[in-house]
């Protein structure tokens, strides 16, 4: 017990450890795009033909404006580089108080050149849900700004500057979602508005960004949007082409002066689930290989190369099980060309000779957007996609569950199936529960995501090896099920058999923790029509698991004890090929290990993955395996003195 927990521990600090991640490299540059927002808002306010109005604010505008410029600086960006020479400019008008229109003006064009410079592209990795926000604003926002966000709450009292009216229809249609998100997430310096990045999710950010953006609108203009939604959704498409239109430009600029295009983005700043929302992991994809491009001719390689690992964790990967249901082909492609778009980035080819397979990954992903877009994915398609993510993630974990369980069932240790069953039941409770911390307690990366799995599937491999070699060392002796009793009974004493609530534990858990985010994705995209045949794809996915856990075990209960505990053994330690061959590849998508692709094709539940790093070490398992099976081969006969057979009566 104390060498498992041990084990545990570790691998859980090692995720921690993932998880404690240094700040993105444009988290500065994102910080100064919020000043800029904050700045082309609240500038006017301070200054009126010339003359300062409020003391306090001005100060503050010199203050942030003076921060920019020190953040260009530290962003590497040369004094006589556009950017700078704008931010000094911008920092001289507010200093001789320029017009508040002309200040507004130099501040959004800094912030458009710090987003295109920097790829600042922050986008949700799910489609906003405004009634959830309206939730969090009650719990973490309504004590200052009010109940209804008129800036009339209790706390509000005697505070300087005082909570906004978050109706105010001319301030809040100046500022865009995003740059709500970036005061939710990074506060406002100076005043009572607190930084809630640790606080709140990333996507619970999003959640109460787009609510406190959709209160300006009254009830009459977000009902004429909805109906222009559903009549002209070509006059819709011609405000806001896009859930990024929409996140990153102003609602005055999107509305263009047109009161019907107010009315088109109050409705979807109030519903931007409708926004090709059931594509967005692949609208991520697209925009951070875009960035990625761009860092990598800027000559910040390092750069490119995690924008394309986020590219395809906090992206594609969320897609790829129900691309793979409407396209398999396409879906292996794109799968492939990130893979050696990454390792050509890497070894620091020219541009020329990468440009080919960049282009051919965006027209890959583009199409695979076209694929899942329009009216989303279909009852059919939703169902498969449901029944393959549950079949293919549970097939390891019952299989595993299965043999151990048939072991001790034969063994006659019936008495030490309860510790199988903790294992197994505590890793499904602890999935529903990440299930439910996933979407609102803490943000799970993908890069996060695939370092728990590797290093959860290494762990499981680990034990396998140990648990399937020794089971068949004991093939040898004739005296099998008593040492096994004798063996059970004195882990029984010491407390060793909690190993095996530790192995099925790890085991499953690894594989609830990705069938939960595959599944969240999966929500997303299916939308509220999908959720009967997701869920009816649940349902099959554990009949059919259920059906084949029964067929194995009354299978392996026919079997001659000598061939059951060979087949037992057989199938752990295939499971732990396939376990090392998942592990090794997630700690490569991870960017934890070096990737060196060979030709061949990748088989999911085979754990083959065409890398020469993981297919190296399946192969050293192979090797063991014979060497294994060749020195007890040896042993049975120095025991026997006959050739390796079973007895007719060894399966009474």
């Amino acid at each position: 017990m104390r060498t498992i927990s041990l084990a545990l521990a570790v691998l859980l600090l090692a995720a921690a450890g993932a998880s404690a991640e240094a700040p993105a490299p444009d988290e500065r540059a994102t910080r100064a795009v919020h000043l800029l927002d904050y700045m082309a808002v609240d500038y006017p306010e301070t200054v009126a033909d010339g003359a300062i109005i409020n003391e306090l604010e001005y100060a503050e505008q010199i203050e942030f404006s003076a921060r920019v410029r020190e953040t260009l600086t530290a962003l590497g960006v040369d004094d006589a580089a556009p950017l700078a020479v704008e931010a000094a400019e911008l920092e001289q008008a507010i200093a001789v108080r320029d017009p508040g229109a002309q200040v507004s003006a130099r501040a959004r064009a800094l912030a458009a050149g710090l987003r295109d410079r920097f790829g600042v592209r922050a986008l949700p990795s799910r489609p906003p849900d405004v009634a959830r926000g309206q939730s969090l604003y009650a719990q973490t926002c309504a004590s200052c700004h009010g109940p209804e966000g008129r800036g009339d709450g209790p706390a509000n009292v005697g505070l300087d500057p005082p909570a906004s009216d978050l109706h105010d229809p001319a301030r809040m249609r100046s500022l865009s979602p995003f740059a709500l998100y970036s005061t939710i997430t990074f506060g406002i310096d100076g005043t009572s508005m607190a930084p809630f990045a640790t606080v709140l999710a990333d996507d619970a950010r999003w959640d109460l960004a787009f609510f406190t953006a959709s209160l300006p609108a009254t009830p009459a203009e977000r009902a004429r949007g909805a109906q222009l939604a559903a009549e002209q959704p070509a006059r819709v498409a011609a405000h806001v082409s896009s859930l990024q239109a929409l996140i990153e430009r102003t609602p005055a600029e999107l509305a263009d002066g047109d009161p019907d295009g107010a009315a088109i983005v109050a409705h979807l700043l109030g519903h931007p689930e409708l926004l090709h929302g059931r594509a967005l992991p692949l609208a991520i994809a697209i925009t951070r290989v875009e960035d990625s491009w761009a860092a990598y001719r800027a000559g910040e390689s390092v750069e490119a190369v995690e924008l394309a690992i986020s590219a395809y964790l906090d992206g594609y990967e969320h897609v790829e099980p129900s691309l793979a249901v409407v396209d398999p082909t396409l879906a292996r492609t794109i799968e492939a060309n990130f893979l050696r778009y990454r390792e050509q980035l890497r070894a620091g080819l020219p541009s020329d000779d990468i440009e080919p397979l960049r282009a051919t990954l965006a027209a890959d992903l583009a199409r695979a957007e076209r694929r899942l877009d329009g009216s989303g994915l279909g009852p059919r398609a939703t169902f498969l996609a449901s029944l393959t993510i549950l079949t293919r993630e549970g097939l390891e974990a019952i299989l595993l569950v299965v043999a151990i369980t048939g072991v001790l069932s034969r063994a006659g240790r019936r008495d030490a199936l309860p510790w199988v069953h903790a294992g197994w039941v505590s890793a499904l409770v602890a999935g529903a529960a990440t299930w439910w911390a996933a979407g609102r307690l803490i943000e799970i990366s993908g890069a996060r995501r695939e370092v728990i799995e590797g290093l959860s599937a290494l762990f499981a491999s680990a034990i396998l090896f140990y648990v399937s070699y020794w089971l068949v060392s004991k093939i040898a002796t004739s005296r099998w099920q008593a040492f096994l009793g004798s063996q059970i009974r004195e882990a029984a004493s010491t407390g060793r058999l909690a190993a095996l609530t530790g192995l099925t534990f790890v085991a499953v858990y690894r594989e609830c923790f990705e069938t939960v985010l595959f599944y969240q994705a999966l929500a997303a995209q299916a939308g509220p029509a999908g959720a009967r045949p997701l869920a009816a794809g649940i349902g099959a996915g554990i009949v059919l698991l259920a059906t084949l856990a029964v067929g194995v075990f009354r299978f392996g209960r026919r079997l001659p004890l000598r061939h059951f505990f060979a087949a037992s053994s057989g199938l752990l330690y295939a499971l732990c090929i396939v376990l090392a061959g998942h592990g090794i590849a997630a700690l490569q998508e991870a960017a934890w290990l070096p990737i060196t692709t060979v030709p061949g094709p990748r088989v999911d539940w085979l754990g083959l993955h065409p890398t020469l790093e993981g297919l190296a070490v399946q192969g050293l398992l192979l090797l063991a395996a014979l060497v294994a099976f060749v020195k007890l081969s040896g042993d049975m006969r120095q025991v026997t003195g006959i050739p390796v057979r079973s007895s007719p009566r060894e399966g009474s």
